[in-house]
């Protein structure tokens, strides 16, 4: 492992974040085969959540890996 990689922490703590949110973090992780629906479950997910007013993002793997993955080879 990396050894001249340092922790940052941020500066607003996750019940912080919550009270000015007014909800909890959680992640949501799908996994499955390839062309098995991961991308479409998750969008219908995000934009069910959005319409019940709660603050949600999708990050797809699919788009990470044409830009801040790039230069990966996967």
């Amino acid at each position: 492992m990396a050894t001249n990689i340092t922790f940052h922490p941020g500066s607003v703590t996750a019940s912080e974040r919550a009270t000015l949110l007014g909800q909890k973090g959680i992640t949501i992780w799908l996994t499955g085969l390839s062309a098995s629906g991961k991308s479409t479950i998750a969008t219908a997910l995000e934009q069910h959540l959005l319409h019940l007013k709660h603050f949600a993002y999708r990050l797809d793997g699919d788009n990470i890996r044409f830009g801040l993955n790039k230069d990966l080879g996967f």
